[in-house]
């Protein structure tokens, strides 16, 4: 410890840290990319120091550093990975919207690079990368050959019959687990049972009974407990130093046990499938996609995976920023349109986006915050801190689902766009996006309408690659009738 603390001192004494935000503002002339302000950089290591118990942030907490350095260097930051490769973070609402509308017709977003070279190493299974690490023409015939009826409006609308039941069975499930003083414990769990249940019926075409009391939990707590990991291990590989490329870390190994569990997993779940799933237009789609075999089973896969570990995530924020309301609670009982239970999603998504920060690798020079970026630069997109800044939401830490509907809604709408965007945006966006947005509603009127909900502790996030509530979850649900 005292040996990395003499090197940062010595270090800030011989290279200085960027001067601050405020005294570059006083002049207009466009700045190099090289002048924008950060934390200090470290020859060869780069800005990797600020992870370090001399930096004072961990892994989980790396949505708290982006938070501190732009309240202290303003709307832009530089950080840099290492090998000193410059990386630039935005948060004001233009800067956002330039970069990605400046993006063409294959948006190019930084590789998770671990999972990428551990795909490469299984050829018996993979065939590429993979839809999030691919880029470019090969990207888009996977894209397009792949999620084309995951995506389509059709194909959600056929659905809702199914989430209503399946919204009707979690409701079930929590009446049955609830203990005598109406307390479930770790509702991230059963959240993922949600996740599993839905995802499987979409892609699958039939119910696999994982909301039931009954059924054997152990497969999903497994899946569920392996995408945590997989997502964790994502993380520590791409924010920690890349020695994993050098020798198997214990982070890189990590990911491995998860790639391969989640994959033997979901592996098992598609070896059920029966004549029901021979009608569903996303697996037959997928099964007649003009894709290697290989890329077909890595796509359902991935979309499961995907599917269990963003319906988690964002079922729990939802039942947590509705339960510490009973007035919001009262609002959506009394809507018997659903747009008031519709109006708290999109309220959830701003206030707790899941993907709360967006990459792109920028194809021109773009001028941000009057510094002129040059092309190819990574640019981290950070809009969720952005949806909580006062000057694009008035109240903007605030739960307010009024937002989004009546006379606000077009302004909210309008400032949104490029802002609460919790699935991506444009060409990238996830292939799940309608698929979430059609359930989280469904299922919040159903809970709503069985159970007064309450939260016991206030909700804590980590980052996990992604925005993820730290369990456990607990929460009040008392019976209405």
């Amino acid at each position: 410890f005292e040996v990395s603390l003499l090197v940062v001192m010595i270090s800030y004494y011989l290279f200085g840290q960027r001067s601050s935000w405020k005294a570059r503002l006083s002049s207009t002339m466009l700045r190099h990319s090289s002048e924008v302000p950060g934390p200090l950089a470290l020859p060869v290591f780069g800005s990797c120091w600020v992870y370090t118990a001399v930096g004072g942030y961990s892994f989980t907490r790396v949505h708290e550093f982006y938070r501190d350095m732009f309240l202290q260097h303003g709307p832009i930051v530089k950080e840099e990975a290492l090998w000193n490769v410059p990386v630039i973070s935005v948060v004001e609402r233009s800067d956002i919207e330039k970069v990605f509308r400046s993006s063409g017709r294959y948006p190019i977003r930084p590789p998770t690079e671990a999972i990428a070279h551990y795909r490469r190493s299984r050829p018996d299974r993979y065939a590429s990368t993979g839809m999030v690490n691919e880029q470019g023409a090969s990207w888009y015939h996977l894209r397009s050959n792949l999620t084309s009826h995951l995506t389509s409006t059709k194909t959600i609308a056929s659905f809702l019959p199914q989430v209503e039941e399946i919204c009707g069975d979690w409701c079930s499930l929590l009446d049955q687990l609830k203990d005598p003083k109406d307390l479930i414990s770790n509702v991230e769990v059963l959240a993922s049972r949600l996740g599993l249940e839905a995802i499987c019926s979409l892609v699958l075409g039939r119910r696999m009974g994982f909301l039931y009391e009954e059924a054997d939990s152990k497969l999903t707590y497994r899946l569920a407990h392996a995408v945590s990991n997989h997502f964790g291990a994502c993380r520590d590989t791409y924010y920690g130093l890349p020695l994993w490329k050098l020798f198997p870390t214990p982070a890189y190994k990590k990911l491995v046990e998860s790639e391969e569990e989640i994959y033997n997993l979901v592996l098992e779940i598609i070896e059920s499938a029966d004549e029901a799933s021979m009608e569903s237009a996303v697996f037959q789609s997928v099964l007649k996609a003009d894709v290697d075999s290989r890329e077909k089973t890595a796509a359902i896969v991935d979309f499961i995976a995907a599917g269990i570990y963003t319906m988690r995530n964002s079922m729990v924020f939802l039942l947590n920023t509705v339960a510490n309301d009973p007035k919001i609670q009262e609002a959506i009982l009394q809507d018997p349109t659903g747009a008031y239970a519709k109006a708290c999603v999109n309220e959830t998504f701003r206030l707790l986006p899941t993907a709360n920060c967006l990459a792109r690798v920028i194809e021109n020079d773009l001028e941000l915050s009057n510094y002129r970026i040059p092309k190819h630069s990574v640019v981290l997109c950070h809009t969720g801190l952005a949806c909580r800044d006062d000057r694009n939401f008035p109240q903007a830490e605030k739960f307010i689902p009024e937002r989004w509907l009546d006379d606000a809604k077009q302004e909210t709408t309008s400032v949104g766009t490029y802002l609460v965007v919790p699935f991506g945006i444009g060409r990238r966006t996830c292939p799940g996006k309608r698929f979430i947005e059609q359930i989280l509603p469904i299922a919040l009127q159903h809970t709503v309408r069985n159970f007064k909900m309450a939260n016991v502790n206030p909700l804590e996030v980590q980052f996990e690659f992604l925005l993820a509530p730290k369990g456990p979850i607990n929460m009040v649900f008392e019976k209405r009738f």
